[in-house]
């Protein structure tokens, strides 16, 4: 750890961003969406593994509202949703 911080010390890391040279923005925006592309490609299978009840659910009722907006509205929990009753 401390390695690390002798290397942000002398990299003038702490300061503010306008602070940092081109080159530690480039560095720094790249190893960011890096990480975030390997999170998404870890988490949003697992995410959907968990969800897919759900989204099968959503997308059984958005139909059943498609054919029968009425029928749908009259469901007391979803009567109160102006997004789905408004016409």
């Amino acid at each position: 750890m401390d390695y690390l911080k002798e290397l942000a010390g002398r990299a003038d890391l702490g300061a503010t961003w306008e602070a940092w040279s081109p080159e530690y923005r480039v560095l720094a925006i790249a190893v960011a969406l890096a990480l975030a592309y390997w999170i998404l490609r870890v988490a949003v299978p697992a995410v959907l593994r968990v969800l897919r009840p759900v989204l099968i659910a959503a997308f059984i009722l958005a139909a059943i509202w498609a054919l029968f907006p009425e029928a749908t509205c009259s469901i007391e929990v979803l009567s109160k949703l102006p997004v789905i009753c408004s016409r």
